[in-house]
């Protein structure tokens, strides 16, 4: 059942559901069967360190493959009829169904995570046991991975103009800023081995409407397209999707971001442990990427609730 499936287990030593090169000790501590994916799939990949504890090796792989999930939705849009790329709309919806991957499958693993253990922003991951340090790692690589390849492909490859190199737009650089403060915020709580909690409830709020978001913007696409504009699901389902994103949206936004936010702040600098064990300097620089998306979704806080006040209505169309 699923409730079995996200409640720990216990390894045993000729369980075939546990990690075949867990050690005797992890045997008898309890892991939620929903991170062993993570577990196998980190510890089977070729490391490559850059320091004593960040492996980029997961990263670059999940990186490449997001590169080529990307090219191969690209090519399934085409097939359906949509236009040869580079055309802007199938760039952008491959992009969202890339996107979408992304955010589904790293919201399980980290509320799992972050259920599994006590949980403490300011907290040392060596204070966990060995499979949770694992997974922990595998997520924020996984993460990166995914910043690495967006950056790349998003705004290098396909923003590329022969003779002048890569064109981006303000919102390009908003995007790829974000991205690269995302990952140095990962990267440095793994080096300082603390801290890695802030950074993934942060995530977790931040990507729960994620994959609602992108379904959102992949159905707005769909209705400029010739072979869908005699639709009659497609228009449904985008203003009702339309409802739900805005009220998650602004349930996260609104309360669990800033409580999150609030929180973490003073547990990691406002306490003895939280100075301790991240470095304040650290923190500090942690707090402008903490709070600058809290602010920076304000104009999209009053889109929604206005979305959300005006209904499900297409368009200026009647209320549907």
């Amino acid at each position: 059942s699923f409730h079995q499936f996200i409640q720990p287990t216990m390894c045993k030593k000729n369980d075939q559901t546990a990690p075949t090169n867990m050690t005797p000790h992890e045997e008898k501590v309890p892991y939620p069967t929903i991170l062993l994916p993570w577990i196998r799939a980190y510890r089977s990949t070729p490391k490559l360190y850059i320091t004593r504890e960040i492996d980029i090796g997961f990263s670059i792989l999940c990186a490449f493959l997001f590169t080529i999930l990307r090219i191969s939705y690209r090519h399934l849009l085409v097939s359906l009829g949509w236009p040869s790329s580079p055309d802007p709309d199938t760039l952008f919806v491959s992009a969202c169904m890339a996107s979408f991957c992304h955010s589904s499958i790293i919201l399980p693993g980290l509320a799992a995570a972050l259920l599994s253990q006590p949980y403490r922003p300011c907290g040392k991951l060596s204070d966990s046991p060995p499979w949770y340090r694992d997974v922990t790692h595998a997520i924020m690589s996984y993460c990166t991975g995914y910043m690495i390849y967006d950056s790349i492909v998003g705004y290098v490859v396909e923003t590329w103009q022969p003779g002048v190199g890569p064109v981006l737009t303000t919102d390009h650089w908003m995007f790829l800023v974000h991205h690269v403060l995302t990952s140095l915020y990962m990267i440095s709580a793994r080096f300082v081995g603390a801290g890695h909690m802030s950074a993934m409830i942060l995530m977790f709020l931040g990507e729960f409407t994620a994959p609602i978001m992108n379904i959102h913007l992949i159905l707005e696409k769909a209705m400029e397209q010739p072979e869908f504009r005699d639709s009659s699901w497609i228009p449904l389902a985008f203003v009702y999707n339309e409802q739900i994103f805005a009220f998650f949206y602004c349930i996260f936004r609104i309360f669990f971001g800033p409580l999150a936010a609030t929180h973490l702040t003073w547990d990691l600098i406002l306490t003895e442990r939280g100075r301790g064990n991240v470095p304040v300097w650290l923190s500090l620089a942690w707090m402008p990427m903490c709070w600058g998306v809290l602010l920076g979704s304000i104009p999209w806080i009053q889109t929604c609730l206005e979305t959300l006040q005006r209904g499900p209505v297409l368009s200026g169309k009647d209320e549907l």
